[in-house]
């Protein structure tokens, strides 16, 4: 905030037109009651100024936040009376002021803050419109400021919360400009369905699909990429069943809440950033530069010939830069604060011809109406459009085709603009100079919401949300390329509408001097519509490249709808501010279940106990361990979406045979008895600070306990059909969570902190029919009984009992073979010259999912200089390199410049390309993710509050031994049990960003 002694300038004068015209637009004016100023200075633990600290009068919407001298002013107009200031940042304990407004216009209050480095002072959001304090919570709930998220260099939101929370993995899946992420919060949860947490903004769900319009997995986003990381005021994270108690059974695998910025009662505040990133290739794969080539095709002839050989990396990567816009507006005066920004970002891909594009509005206005309602609207769209290329798993593309070819030709096309032939795919530049994939997205995010305070103690809470978003993919694929000759194009679209409401209400009184009473209730009704349609058409006519110029045309369109609905009832007491136990039970539906099954209670408890404010904990570990709570929970929810709207049904398939139209029997049963998977959680932890506040633990222990898995059962000939979907299944998760906070040095000048977390999770699931069913990676990836989901099974090298390769005659590795036993384990055979007989045998080669994930961030300030450096590892952790497969048989690779040196047998590439063990490889990693500096100037002229430099580098160095681009990738995108596999995808770029933030 400003100093009210400033003169006022001319940028000033603009600001408060610019707020008076803002108030006009919504048609608000300002109550007529007594005008006061609160003001004062914050200042933390250390006596040096608090920057960012919300000052909010209580029970009201009236606040400012701290300017950079922790000076705060509110200008309101109240009633004459006594109010409650109330100070509140994370890492401080909240503060309350009490303050008596009478005749004086003008109060002053200093304040001072301690440290909270446990955060057991913050006010968390544990439901819709349903605030307590962290210490009163019986589970882990997590946040992340804002300032986190916007600095992390990402395009998308979820990609910022890498490294930065105990019990979350996050996977960027591909390299692409606005590429897919992966986020788990603990672990898998279900097999066919999604073990996506939900994601909820500002109290509205979102959609966070992963669509792929193009046809190729690879390139498929998510819509968080759609909301700007700058508009981002916090993100707090909820895991487990306990997450479910409140927000439904869709809130099964955990919660990410999202609150974007508001306005503060103040004069504007105006700030704009503007950023540039370079981005590159960190890493090029090794690759056959021998100039020479084989003679002749038969693997005993050792003859070379001469040969050219190039490197198409050089070809197809390229350095990139991209850009990013924003400005926002924020302030209130009275009763009515608002909030607005609009932000552009551009960035291209380091593969060449793609790249992402993305416009975003907002627009937050907050009304206080009377004493005891409160209204809030908000309004979120954005626009975007890439680049695309197909690349990678299950398609053709720029990448594949480098896998499936020698390196001895040179794509470039001749003087008559012919592209030579490469392999059976399309040349390289062909697809990046004649192909066009494209996606185009729109979104919109509107709420509105009512806040009642009738009484002391009663809150109730309204909120209505919407949520449309809208995919479309166009392709074109030019006449005379070798996997299409007559040429494609296609169209498909994709609209997904969802809508919420939810109707709360909170009773909080104090029972006596000790015992307190927080009664929460609320119902909430969830639809969600999706379309999609699409039309594809080959055989163009030269030129066109829609599919109304196709000779041979297909179209296909699909409708689901869905809708969820759902109560509950929770009880809190606490036992004079220390003790805290909490009961709740919910009531779930969803439409896509039965009549008889959508229904499903599921009950909670939890418990949280502050022992370190016990008198014997004070007299004897007071000292040491300044504060300590255990906390316990436990908690049931149910998984609504592992099915589809229709799949309980037996859904029979249109089909036209001359003419005539007409129904085919599916392969499948319907089973209207189907419900809904069930999850049972339970959760101990305990939360510390010692030394003075100066380190805090946080230690968790979890066991999930999955049943009624749904999952398709095979069924006899006899029924007529092949299987049904039933409640058969069972899978548990068992782990460990730690998170340590330090601040080793903490001093005006220069302060030291150190955040570190650990993660380990054991998955397996049992009771599956036929003992396994694949799931991926071209059935690869399996489902097996008494292993972890998602395993590698496949064939391995047949051994000697030393365990070195059992090699044929001519010195080639090959495959075990032999038998199974009564229990399935495979059993290797040996003919008379100890060679493997029998039947080729396949056992678990690997393990997709780590044994641990960790971070380490340091952060270092020293006046106005500030340096961060995040260090994230994931160990233990198996990848099935489908590049390092083809790369051993088609010429192109290592393996074939070796055998060229006659550093090993020429065929063991080929040999190895049959044994799925040889292309298993360490996908363990230790990145540096992210390392930024930057520098403040407080108020540099007259006019401007500050400006902010800033460098920062994301993906800069990765530790690992794996012999490809990089190891965080995975060919099924956001799939959701099958993981590790890495075929002709793009890496993910080294980014260097440098950007300015001015405030106003």
């Amino acid at each position: 905030m400003k100093k009210t002694n400033k003169p006022i300038s001319s940028l000033r004068r603009i600001k408060l037109i610019c707020s008076f015209s803002l108030f006009i637009l919504f048609g608000f004016g300002v109550q007529g009651q007594s005008l006061y100023t609160l003001k004062g200075i914050v200042k933390d633990y250390l006596g040096t100024p608090a920057t960012g600290v919300t000052v909010q009068i209580k029970n009201t919407n009236q606040g400012a936040i701290t300017d950079f001298d922790g000076n705060y002013e509110l200008n309101v107009s109240l009633e004459p009376g006594d109010y409650v200031l109330v100070f509140r940042q994370l890492g401080l304990s909240t503060q309350e002021v009490k303050v008596s407004l009478a005749n004086q216009t003008e109060v002053v209050n200093d304040v001072e803050m301690a440290m909270d480095i446990l955060g057991l002072d913050q006010i968390v959001i544990t439901g819709a419109g349903a605030l307590t304090s962290k210490k009163q919570l019986g589970n882990t709930i997590s946040s992340i400021k804002g300032g986190d998220i916007s600095q992390s260099a990402t395009v998308d939101i979820t990609g910022a919360l890498s490294g930065k929370l105990a019990g979350i993995q996050v996977t960027q899946n591909s390299g692409d400009p606005a590429g897919g992420i992966s986020v788990r919060l603990r672990s898998s949860s279900t097999v066919n369905g999604s073990s996506d947490p939900l994601y909820i903004v500002d109290g509205i769900i979102v959609n966070n699909n992963s669509v792929d319009v193009l046809g190729t997995t690879s390139v498929v986003q998510n819509r968080l990429s759609d909301i700007s990381p700058q508009d981002i005021d916090r993100i707090e994270v909820i895991k487990g069943a306990a997450a479910a108690a409140i927000y439904g059974s869709r809130a099964s695998n955990g919660v990410v809440q999202i609150f974007t910025k508001k306005g503060q009662s103040g004069e504007p505040v105006i700030t704009v950033s503007s950023s540039v990133n370079f981005n590159s290739l960190r890493k090029e794969r090794a690759y056959n530069d021998e100039p020479f080539e084989w003679a002749s095709t038969d693997i005993t002839v050792l003859d070379k010939v001469e040969a050219t050989r190039y490197n198409y990396q050089d070809m197809i990567f390229n350095n990139s830069t991209g850009t990013d816009h924003y400005v926002s507006m924020s302030g209130g005066k009275g009763k009515t604060d608002y909030f607005g920004s609009f932000s552009y970002l551009e960035n291209d891909g380091i593969l060449k011809s793609t790249s992402y594009q993305r416009q975003s509005g907002r627009i937050r206005v907050n009304q206080e109406i009377n004493d005891w309602i409160s209204a809030s609207f908000g309004t979120y769209f954005s626009t975007s459009k890439s680049k695309d290329q197909p690349n990678g798993g299950y398609v053709a593309g720029v990448l594949p085709t480098i896998l499936f070819s020698d390196n001895t030709i040179d794509p470039t096309p001749d003087a008559d603009g012919n592209y030579p032939t490469m392999t059976f795919y399309p040349n390289i530049l062909e697809y990046i100079e004649t192909f066009d994939y494209s996606q185009k997205n729109n979104r919109n995010i509107s709420d509105l919401q009512l806040t009642l305070k009738p009484i002391d103690g009663l809150k109730v809470s309204y909120i209505l949300g919407y949520d449309n978003s809208e995919s479309t993919g166009n392709t074109y694929v030019p006449i005379g390329t070798t996997t299409i000759d007559l040429g494609r194009a296609s169209n498909t679209t994709v609209t997904t509408s969802q809508f919420n409401s939810d109707l709360n209400g909170s009773y909080k009184f104090d029972i006596n001097d000790i015992f307190t009473s927080t009664t929460t209730t609320g119902f909430s009704w969830q639809a969600d519509k999706t379309n999609l349609s699409s039309i594809s058409g080959s055989g163009l006519a030269l030129g066109v490249k829609t599919t109304n110029g196709a000779a041979s045309i297909t179209t296909n369109e699909s409708r689901s709808e869905r809708s969820f609905w759902g109560g509950f009832l929770q009880q809190t007491f606490g036992i004079s501010d220390k003790l805290f136990v909490t009961g709740a039970i919910r009531l779930d539906g969803s439409s896509v279940f039965g009549a008889d099954e959508r229904n499903q209670f599921y009950p909670k408890a939890s418990m949280s106990y502050l022992v370190s404010e016990e008198s014997f904990w004070k007299d004897t570990f007071g000292e040491t361990l300044n504060s300590f709570k255990v906390r316990a929970a436990w908690g049931q929810a149910g998984n609504l979406t592992a099915i589809g709207p229709f799949d309980r049904l037996s859904n029979y398939a249109a089909i036209s045979i001359d003419g005539t139209s007409g129904l085919i029997a599916p392969t499948e049963l319907g089973n209207e008895n189907l419900r809904p998977e069930r999850q049972t959680e339970i959760e101990f932890g305990v939360d510390m600070s010692l030394l003075n506040d100066r380190v805090g633990v946080e230690l968790t222990y979890y066991k999930q306990d999955i049943e009624d898995l749904l999952l398709a059962r095979t069924l006899s000939p006899s029924t007529g059909f092949g299987s049904r979907v039933e409640n058969v299944g069972t899978m548990t998760n068992k782990g460990f969570e730690a998170l340590v906070t330090a601040t080793p040095i903490q001093s005006n000048d220069f302060s030291w902190s150190v955040t570190g977390t650990f993660s380990t999770n054991k998955n397996e699931v049992n009771n599956i029919e036929g003992d396994q069913f694949g799931i991926g990676n071209f059935g690869f990836s399996v489902a097996k009984n008494g292993e972890a989901l998602g395993v590698f099974y496949q064939g391995y090298y047949a051994r000697n009992e030393d365990g070195s390769l059992l090699l044929t005659d001519a010195g080639l590795p090959q495959r075990e073979k032999g038998s199974y036993d009564a229990d399935g384990n495979p059993v290797a055979e040996r003919d008379a010259n100890g060679q493997p007989s029998g039947a080729n045998l396949s056992k678990v080669i690997g393990d997709p999912n780590p044994d641990f994930i960790a971070s380490l961030i340091n952060e270092f300030k020293y006046k106005n200089f500030s340096f961060r450096m995040q260090f994230d590892a994931v160990q233990g952790v198996d990848l099935l390199s489908w590049d390092t497969r083809m790369l051993y048989r088609f010429g192109g690779g290592e393996q074939t410049a070796k055998e060229l040196r006659g550093e090993s047998v020429r065929g063991t590439g080929t040999a190895n390309f049959s044994i799925a063990e040889s292309y298993i490889e360490d996908g363990s990693y230790i990145k540096l993710r992210e390392l930024s500096t930057s520098y403040l100037l407080r108020e540099p002229i007259q006019g401007v509050d500050s400006v902010k430099f800033t460098l920062t580098g994301r993906n800069l160095l990765s530790i690992d031994n794996y012999s490809g681009y990089d190891p965080e990738v995975n060919m099924d995108a956001q799939s959701n049990g099958s993981r590790g596999g890495v075929m002709g995808l793009v890496p993910i770029p080294r980014v260097v960003k440098f950007g300015v933030v001015a405030t106003f």
